[in-house]
């Protein structure tokens, strides 16, 4: 008897149950210094580092005139495996070294980067620099598949870019003040996300606002880039509605600077801001993906 093989009852079996995805949150200062992966690899009983079934979410901290080498070694599932990288700098000023591109990056800066050999990340100010840095190196490795060949440009979206466009292209009249990052490269295939797999939106949060209450299929690492009043400004997290729209038993993840927090799929959500200063979140997921799967399924409520 082969015991390899398995065959499961049809509707027993067709909902396994899996388990579900943490509301967890990481401020980078309880990081080390380096890189400090946020890795939930046993609850999704494999091998290799992942915050998120898709993605691996991490801090990195260095030393002023100090530097970190990441390297992905040819031929070997490793936590640099990935197509599309993404970094925002929190604090610092970085000199980026990725095959034979050079950039440089400051605080408030976004660089996306596809498959890369070896990376060299500079400090080259005064203060500690700090990044938030997320890759796609789970579902690469989930499939045991190396990246053949770049799907996209490295390319920077600076501070100034960012807060331009967010001023520009956002409707007064909407609920929500946020921009989605894209390029030419997305736009071919439709899904205008920042690059093929990762989706990343610039999001503000205004004085006395409430974004409306929301859900999606996608699992969103959310760095919060700015609060001053993390008393009053807060997410609110929850598995159902009440008959007036409201979440029941919420859970709630009060805003701080620096810290990321994982909204799980599936689950309404809404941002909120009590107090009277601007707030500032940057959501990554892997809504590209999910887009092109035609299985995103965002719902407002």
């Amino acid at each position: 008897m082969n015991e390899y093989i398995k065959a499961y009852e049809y509707e027993k079996n067709v909902n396994p149950p899996l388990k579900n995805i943490p509301i967890v949150q990481k401020h980078i200062m309880d990081c080390s210094y380096g890189i400090t992966f946020i890795d939930f690899s046993e609850l999704f009983n494999v091998e290799y580092k992942c915050t998120s079934p898709n993605l691996l979410a991490s801090f990195i901290r260095i030393k002023p005139k100090e530097n970190l080498w990441l390297s992905n070694t040819y031929g070997q599932l490793n936590d640099m495996n990935a197509t599309s990288h993404l970094y925002y700098v929190i604090q610092g000023n970085a000199e980026i070294f990725i095959n034979n591109c050079h950039k440089q990056l400051s605080t408030g800066d976004l660089f996306i980067r596809p498959t890369f050999n070896t990376t060299l990340i500079n400090n080259i100010g005064t203060d500690e620099l700090q990044i938030y840095y997320i890759n796609d190196s789970p579902l690469l490795n989930y499939l045991g598949s190396k990246p053949l060949k770049p799907l996209f440009e490295p390319a920077v979206y600076s501070r100034e870019f960012l807060e331009k466009n967010l001023n520009t292209l956002s409707d007064p009249n909407n609920n929500r003040k946020g921009i989605l990052l894209s390029n030419t490269d997305t736009e071919k295939i439709g899904v205008n996300t920042i690059t093929p797999v990762l989706w990343a939106l610039y999001n503000e949060l205004p004085p006395n606002a409430v974004q409306r209450i929301h859900k999606h299929n996608s699992v969103a690492l959310d760095l919060c880039i700015q609060c001053t009043d993390s008393e009053n400004i807060y997410t609110l997290v929850g598995d159902e509605l009440d008959e007036n729209g409201t979440i029941l038993n919420p859970t709630k993840i009060h805003w701080k600077t620096g810290e990321m927090f994982i909204t799980p799929p599936g689950l309404w959500h809404s941002h909120n801001n009590l107090g009277n200063t601007f707030a500032y979140i940057l959501p990554i997921q892997d809504a590209g993906l999910l887009l092109y799967q035609r299985i995103l399924g965002i719902f407002l409520h």
